[in-house]
């Protein structure tokens, strides 16, 4: 199809001025990935070209600038066409493979930046071609999953083969760079942290006007993905084990919203209001209109345990105090910063006896607020944490 055709002219005219052109690749639409689009932005910003390599669906278009950064999707036929199942999966991310090192090849890039263990294989056979640096910035510790024993295996041989190869591993957090390190036998892991801009976001009563509420009453948000492994149905026992006055906000979308509202229903649970995706740059709005911000992810493996959220970014930017499961990455901010409690995840008891405690102490939740927007202005920012990412790729320009 002539659609899905790369224009001939598609790699830059003229790169002077440009110091690296950088491939990042993803595999998904890039419509919702903060993460990514952080760190294109800061790069671009930096003096370089970045361009983006993500998958194609219905809604997204091939090819799109977005605030300075070159958007390709690629267009996977088999995506639509086969069922789902391990087996299909492995026929689709083949395609998907294929399809994408040869886009990535035209682009013609000075360094590939696969995001997440599903990139890395286009990467490395992307240098196979031209010999640029592989950079690997893990997002997740992929083989920590609950993934079936064919995918796992799968993955596995991938990240085991690879990540020796490349030239720059970026972990999410210390603790899941420790344990790449160890299982691999490999040095250097730098932790990028899904840290927020600086600007802090102003108290509003958006959420309020919305919903119609008065402004005694408290909101309680959870934002992000929504599946049962984040703690839905514990938050749907929480809300009704607190006061008539508070509310529980969920903004996000996942595959257990049908459930989450089968049982609103059955069970005549109220004061949950389930408001779906929002824009990413109306997020922020939303966020600084709630009270309290929460999250109560389940350990179901090493990879949610030794997780780093970002959502505790997104909340104390916009000065909330919080309420998280006592995972160790997360007790080690939430209690250095004095931003709100750890609980066990598993206890909706323990949930709204925190929320409780917080919203009413006027001098804990006040306390907690200021401590939250001090920790973002002082360390938790992106402007700082993006330092990391920046001088690395300044120095491979150098070596050019």
């Amino acid at each position: 199809m002539v659609l899905y055709r790369i224009p001939d002219n598609y790699e830059s005219v003229d790169k002077k001025g440009i110091l690296l052109k950088i491939l990042m690749c993803l595999m998904n639409e890039f419509t919702h990935d903060l993460r990514v689009l952080k760190e294109a932005k800061s790069l671009v910003k930096s003096g370089h070209e970045v361009h983006v390599l993500a998958l194609k669906d219905e809604k997204t278009p091939i090819f799109e600038m977005i605030e300075g950064i070159h958007v390709q999707r690629v267009y996977v036929r088999s995506r639509n066409k086969l069922p789902k199942g391990n087996f299909f999966f492995l026929i689709k991310y083949i395609e998907y493979v294929i399809r994408s090192i040869s886009q990535g090849i035209k682009i013609k890039p000075d360094a590939v930046h696969c995001h997440d263990l599903n990139t890395l294989l286009i990467g490395m056979r992307i240098r196979r071609k031209i010999k640029i640096p592989v950079i690997y910035d893990s997002h997740e510790l992929y083989l920590d999953r609950n993934y079936p024993f064919l995918i796992h295996w799968f993955w596995k041989n991938i990240e085991k083969y690879y990540i020796k190869r490349v030239d720059k591993v970026f972990v999410e957090n210390p603790s899941r760079g420790k344990i790449l390190e160890e299982r691999y036998s490999i040095t250097g892991t730098v932790p990028l942290r899904n840290c927020q801009y600086l600007q802090v976001e102003q108290k509003n009563d958006r959420l309020r006007r919305e919903l119609k509420l008065e402004k005694y009453e408290k909101i309680v948000l959870y934002q992000g993905v929504i599946t049962k492994a984040r703690g839905m149905d514990q938050l749907l026992d929480m809300i009704q084990l607190l006061p008539e006055n508070i509310h529980l906000v969920i903004i996000g979308d996942g595959i257990y919203i049908p459930e989450m509202k089968k049982r609103i229903e059955k069970e005549h649970i109220k004061r949950v209001h389930l408001l779906g995706l929002v824009p990413l740059k109306e997020l922020p709005s939303y966020t600084a209109s709630a009270d309290i911000g929460i999250s109560l992810i389940q350990n179901i493996n090493n990879n949610h345990y030794y997780a780093l959220s970002n959502k505790i970014f997104e909340y104390m930017s916009a000065g909330l105090p919080v309420v998280f499961s006592d995972f160790p990455e997360m007790h080690r901010v939430i209690t250095e910063e004095k931003v709100g409690f750890v609980i066990d995840e598993t206890s909706p008891a323990e949930a709204a006896y925190a929320v409780k405690k917080i919203l009413f102490d006027e001098k804990l939740y006040q306390e907690m607020s200021r401590n939250s927007l001090n920790a973002v202005r002082n360390t938790y920012n992106w402007e700082k944490e993006v330092k990391v990412l920046t001088e690395y790729y300044d120095s491979i320009s150098a070596r050019n």
